[in-house]
């Protein structure tokens, strides 16, 4: 039996409407509302319809609706308590004799809108305020902050490197009057480079040097926040794994022994439970490590706390990247590397001319994969450090999931939550993009 174009057409879209639906009603739909509430100071505690009215406040609202018809319709859903003198919304609504029935979500919205229409509402809308508030956080946007590297209370340095007594001092200082003091108490010795502290100073001499370097002497460093943090693990952690899982496979893809038994080691993390990788991994930057390395802290430390985090999801995720690209490798046809041996093509000469271009789908999809759940991690770093020590270690993801469930900042989060959605989708679609068009010119 032949089918007609119109049935062919009807099968397709009866096979793509299920796909469809769903992908509007767990992706469209969720990135509308988000939008939606991400102008608003939503604290995700209040309800969107208030639960009562005291009788005064209620009656005040009957007067300002001037509109018989939606005053009954509140008061048919708002049930006064003279117990407590208040109006209370009621969840269940009682119509003639027949059995009560819930509150629909279509009676929901028309309450809400009757409320709406005269100011009555626990959510506002404030604009652009989320994210101007997000672009003006210290700890989220990356910055330079001053350190300051002396303290009046204690001993003047007697030696300062060259270096850092023209850099961190010498180029703080814009007034001629300072610089010339500060040199006439510091001496350069040519030597071993270094501005040596004058032996004799006065009291008043002291005191003005100590307020000097109090003021003047400091670095400017930079303070990744959120967003650098973000993209220091997403470079990383796309990197790395990358690079790892593509050379196993390359090992794996020869006549070894034992390499399915090593294909499922490496693939192992992957599947393990998240709390068990948390467990051993904390075990280890506590008790192994630190032996090892002779660095006691890891996790507790700024400096070394967002290599940690890296290590430890490169080592869970490179086992599933490394199948891909394993794969991918067993799909190259063998006659084409034999008879670029035959020809005295050199390994490295067969592994960048052959093997890598016929790898160009698994590298699309590996990079895919690694870019978007980088900029979107969360379990790793909660399970590891929960966003610390501070917030050098705080992701966006976490950062979204403290303002909202901690803070009370739903309106807030969902703002940070669309620049996300946004930011994945363009580096995601560029990565996505080239690499495709990369595809079709091979």
């Amino acid at each position: 039996m032949v089918t007609s174009k119109k049935g062919k057409a009807f099968y397709f879209i009866m096979f793509l409407l299920p796909a469809l639906s769903l992908y509007t009603m767990f992706f469209i739909f969720p990135l509308f509302q988000g939008i939606k509430y991400s102008f608003t100071d939503w604290n995700g505690i209040v309800p969107e319809i208030p639960f009562n009215f005291e009788k005064n406040e209620f009656e005040n609202i009957l007067v300002q609706l001037n509109n018989p018809k939606k005053a009954v319709y509140l008061k048919k859903f708002y049930q006064f308590e003279e117990a407590n003198s208040l109006y209370r919304l009621t969840s269940w609504v009682q119509e003639g004799e027949g059995e009560p029935r819930k509150l629909t979500d279509k009676e929901r919205k028309e309450i809400k809108k009757i409320l709406k229409s005269v100011d009555v509402s626990s959510i506002n809308y404030i604009g652009l305020a989320n994210f101007k508030e997000m672009c003006n956080d210290q700890r989220f946007i990356p910055r330079l902050e001053k350190r300051y590297l002396y303290n009046e209370f204690d001993e003047l340095p007697t030696v300062i490197g060259k270096r850092a007594f023209n850099k961190k001092l010498l180029d703080n200082i814009s007034e001629q009057s300072e610089r010339d003091f500060l040199l006439l108490n510091y001496q350069f010795i040519a030597s071993n480079s270094t501005y040596v502290l004058k032996e004799e100073l006065t009291e008043e001499d002291t005191t003005k040097l100590k307020s000097v370097l109090k003021e003047k002497m400091y670095e400017k460093v930079l303070i990744p926040g959120v967003i650098g943090f973000t993209l220091f693990f997403t470079f990383f952690n796309v990197l790395l794994s990358n690079f790892l899982a593509l050379t196993l496979a390359l090992i794996l893809d020869t006549n070894m022994k034992y390499k399915n038994l090593l294909r499922s080691m490496f693939f192992l993390p992957n599947v393990i439970s998240l709390i068990i990788v948390a467990y051993l991994w904390s075990y280890m930057f506590r008790l192994i490590f630190p032996l090892i390395t002779g660095i006691s802290v890891w996790l507790g430390s700024p400096k070394l706390a967002p290599y940690a985090v890296v290590m430890v999801a490169v080592w869970q995720g490179c086992g599933y990247l490394m199948v891909i690209y394993l794969a991918g490798l067993q799909t190259i046809p063998a006659e084409l590397v034999e008879v670029s041996e035959v020809d005295g093509a050199k390994w490295y000469q067969r592994l960048f001319f052959i093997k890598f271009p016929l790898l160009l789908p698994a590298f699309t999809i590996c990079l895919f994969y690694s870019l978007s759940n980088s900029l979107r991690t969360f379990d790793i770093v909660m399970a590891l450090t929960q966003g610390g020590p501070g917030y050098v270690t705080t992701p966006i993801v976490v950062d979204i999931y403290k303002n909202a469930f901690m803070q009370n900042r739903y309106g807030f989060a969902t703002a940070k939550a669309v620049l996300l959605c946004l930011i994945i989708m363009l580096i995601t679609g560029v990565q996505l993009f080239l690499m495709k068009r990369r595809e079709v010119e091979l």
